[in-house]
């Protein structure tokens, strides 16, 4: 069994390891992190801190998906708090006083939790004070009669009104009011940090922590074209020291594995037709279910000299078998395409492109994509691999399972400089 601790500034490293030894801790959770845990039956998965604006922030659908499998996830402090009231009827497990007030609605904007903080090299330092610790600290001050119920509701908007990133106990002026001499007095002798509390406390529990129940609602529609499209992405394989990621497999094949486009038009028609890829009746049956269904609008077979039937499959595989880049899923692989030999040869293409991108000035460093060869290059260099002239792409591109030129270019960007120099890869021929 194995604890993933997902945190930042609420707690440090070593206060997580003395309460929970053994624990892995990682960096505050963001989109794509859950996804990649290896984790196994009784691992549980304790989140904390979370990115949010520098980077989409962990999706409820990823927390969704361990919950399904059985897997214990609780939160506390902040993304943790936040994300375990929104999913607690689901068995994800809250703990803090964060939580509770989130979970009983006292609060709701993220930003009550939403800080600035240094980079983890500086040890995720705080530079700013979040919203609740700030409104925590003012409400005990208050009952501890240190200042008014009216005080403690005016400091407290005084507090909101700050952007976040500025928010901290510096609004508050000892020469402005008495009441703000009066709290800053208090919490000189009774400093309290609600998110380590809380942290501490989850930390704590975590033996006490159980997996999802026949008590929580069940979990449901979670495989969603977008999760799948987010499992590619954020899950890998190494191959010879080199870690690829499923989807950069799975685009090197598409894009350049030469029986693709036809395994590819046979799947997609088999599941027209409702029948196994296998079938050796699959077009036959696609066409009949072509005739009942009706016909698709987009021209998807431009080709001149098809015939009805042809033209018809055309329009078929293309119309139901074309996605966009963000759409790159396992279901785009064909079975055939994802044994070992096939998956290794595409890895290794991948590590010689990327080695070769390493190397390539980018015009603009901000940019993750597309930023080293324009258009015009990207198409050419397919267009050779795959003996076309460039004015003749958008079918092949259909074919290949992408709906359009701008989102092929998109993908097919990072592979160019590997194409140039290295060439296609060599696959492994089928057996289908």
């Amino acid at each position: 069994m194995t604890d993933y601790v997902f945190v930042g500034p609420s707690l440090d490293r070593g206060s997580v390891t003395g309460l929970l030894p053994g624990a892995v801790v990682r960096p505050p959770v963001a989109h794509g992190d859950l996804q990649a845990l290896p984790l196994t039956a009784g691992d549980r998965v304790l989140l904390i801190d979370g990115l949010f604006m520098q980077t989409a922030p962990v999706r409820h659908r990823e927390i969704l998906a361990l919950l399904e499998r059985g897997i214990t996830v609780a939160g506390s402090s902040s993304m943790g708090a936040l994300r375990a009231a929104e999913l607690w009827r689901f068995g994800m497990r809250g703990v803090g006083e964060i939580f509770r007030l989130y979970a009983e609605g006292v609060i709701d904007g993220d930003d009550e939790v939403a800080m600035a903080y240094a980079p983890a090299d500086e040890g995720y330092r705080a530079l700013s004070q979040p919203l609740v610790t700030i409104r925590l600290a003012l409400r005990d001050a208050c009952s501890a009669g240190v200042i008014t119920p009216d005080e403690e509701t005016a400091l407290l908007e005084r507090a909101r009104a700050v952007p976040f990133r500025a928010r901290g106990y510096r609004v508050f002026r000892p020469g402005r009011s008495s009441g703000e001499q009066r709290f800053l007095g208090w919490l000189a002798d009774n400093p309290h940090d609600a998110k380590a509390a809380d942290a501490r406390l989850l930390l704590r529990s975590a033996a006490t922590l159980t997996p999802p129940g026949p008590a929580d609602a069940p979990v449901a529609h979670v495989d969603s074209s977008f999760y799948k499209a987010w499992q590619v992405r954020n899950t890998s394989r190494s191959y010879d020291g080199t870690t690829v990621t499923d989807h950069d497999l799975i685009t090197v094949i598409m894009l350049l594995h030469p029986e693709y486009p036809a395994l590819h038009r046979r799947d997609t028609l088999a599941n027209v037709a409702g029948v196994a890829p296998e079938n050796p009746d699959v077009e036959r049956l696609a066409l009949a279910a072509a005739r009942q269904r009706g016909g698709l609008g987009h021209d998807w077979a431009p080709e001149p000299g098809l015939d009805d039937a042809e033209r018809t499959l055309r329009t078929l595989a293309r119309g139901f078998g074309t996605f966009g880049d963000q759409a790159i899923a396992a279901q785009m692989l064909p079975a055939v395409l994802g044994d070992e030999r096939t998956l290794r040869a595409a890895a290794a293409f991948v590590a010689e492109a990327e080695l070769v991108n390493a190397g390539l000035p980018r015009p603009d460093p901000h940019l993750p994509e597309r930023n080293r060869f324009s258009d015009r290059r990207i198409d050419e260099t397919y267009a050779r691999i795959w003996g076309i002239a460039p004015a003749d792409l958008e079918p092949v591109v259909w074919d290949r399972g992408l709906r359009s030129l701008e989102e092929f270019r998109t993908v097919a960007e990072p592979l160019v400089a590997g194409l140039r120099l290295f060439g296609a890869p060599r696959f492994p021929r089928t057996e289908s």
